[in-house]
C-alpha cells in the first residue's frame, strides 16, 4: 500500500483492531428501524476513525459514512465485513482513491451472503449441538450442562468472529469477492443448511417424548399400539408433533397460540389416556 502525498503514513495498531472486531458485538443492542445495525457499526469503528484521522471534522465525515442501513450477522462470519472495511479505511487514509461509496456499496453487497452463512452457522449448526449436548446433561442432573453451553457457544463464537475479522482485514475486499464470484460461499450455506437440518431433525426425535399408552387384544393376541408405531417408524408421534408445530407457524399462528393448543392437546389427550410422556429414569 504506497502513498500518494507527502504526508507520513499512519498504520492501524492491533489494539486497534482488536476494539474495533470487539466493539461489532455490541452493534445489535442500539437497533433502529431506519438504519438497524448502523448505530452500532459506526461506534464500534471509532477507534479505527480516531487513529487514522487527526482533525474533528475528518473524523466526523468518516464516521457520517456509516450511518446508512446495514444488517448482517455480526458474530462469527459477519465479522470479516468490518475487517474489510477497517483495511479500506487505512488506504483511504493513506491517499489510496478509496471512497465512502466504494466502501458502503461492499458492505451493502456481502451483508446478505455472509448473512445466510452466519445465521446457519451460529443458530443452524453451533447452537442446536451444543443445546442437545447441555440439555442431555442437564436432564442428568449434570450442572456443568448449562455452564458448558455458555461457555463453549462463547468460545466458539468469538474465535470464528476473530478469524474472519483479520482475515477481512488482511486479504480485504479481494478474496471474499472471489469466493462470491466463485460461488464458494453459496455452496458451503447450502452445507451447512443440510447439517443444520440433520440437527434439528435428531433434535426432535430424541427430545420431545410422546407415546401412546394404548393397548388392547385381539382375540389372544395382546397389541401395543406403541410398539406397533415403533416398528413402522421410531419416535413416529414426535415427528408428527414436530410437523404439527411447524404447519402452525407455516400458517402464520403466533408463538403463544401454538403454545396454548399444546398444552390443552396435551391436557385432554393425556386424561383420556391416548397420549402420555416417558418416565424419567
Amino acid at each position: 500500500m504506497e502513498q500518494t502525498t507527502g504526508q507520513e503514513k499512519v498504520k492501524l495498531q492491533k489494539k486497534d483492531l482488536i476494539k474495533h472486531w470487539l466493539g461489532g458485538y455490541s452493534q445489535e443492542t442500539c437497533y433502529n428501524y431506519e438504519r438497524l445495525q448502523a448505530l452500532g457499526c459506526t461506534q464500534a469503528i471509532i477507534p479505527i476513525i480516531k487513529r487514522l484521522y487527526k482533525t474533528k471534522e475528518e473524523r466526523a465525515q468518516a464516521l457520517k459514512k456509516y450511518m446508512i442501513f446495514f444488517n448482517t450477522e455480526p458474530s462469527f462470519v459477519g465479522t470479516v465485513i468490518p475487517g474489510i472495511a477497517a483495511s479500506m479505511e487505512e488506504q483511504a487514509a493513506n491517499g489510496v482513491e478509496v471512497t465512502a461509496e466504494d466502501i458502503n456499496s461492499l458492505r451493502t453487497g456481502l451483508m446478505g451472503p455472509l448473512a445466510g452463512i452466519g445465521d446457519t452457522v451460529s443458530q443452524g449448526i453451533v447452537y442446536p449441538i451444543l443445546a442437545g449436548i447441555a440439555c442431555s446433561l442437564a436432564l442428568a442432573g449434570n450442572l456443568g450442562g448449562p455452564i458448558l453451553f455458555e461457555v463453549g457457544y462463547k468460545i466458539i463464537m468469538l474465535t470464528c468472529g476473530y478469524m474472519m475479522y483479520m482475515t477481512g482485514y488482511k486479504k480485504g475486499k479481494t478474496a471474499v469477492l472471489g469466493l462470491l464470484r466463485a460461488g464458494t460461499l453459496n455452496k458451503v450455506t447450502e452445507i451447512f443448511s443440510i447439517v443444520g437440518l440433520m440437527v434439528i431433525g435428531s433434535m426432535a426425535a430424541t427430545r420431545v417424548n410422546i407415546v401412546t399408552p394404548i393397548a388392547f387384544k385381539v382375540g389372544e393376541v395382546g397389541i401395543n399400539l406403541q410398539k406397533v408405531l415403533d416398528s413402522l417408524l421410531p419416535s413416529m408421534l414426535p415427528l408428527l408433533a414436530v410437523l404439527g408445530v411447524w404447519k402452525l407457524l407455516d400458517n402464520r399462528k403466533s408463538p403463544t397460540y401454538i403454545i396454548a393448543v399444546l398444552f390443552i392437546v396435551g391436557v385432554v389427550c393425556s386424561l383420556l389416556g391416548v397420549l402420555s410422556i416417558p418416565a424419567v429414569k
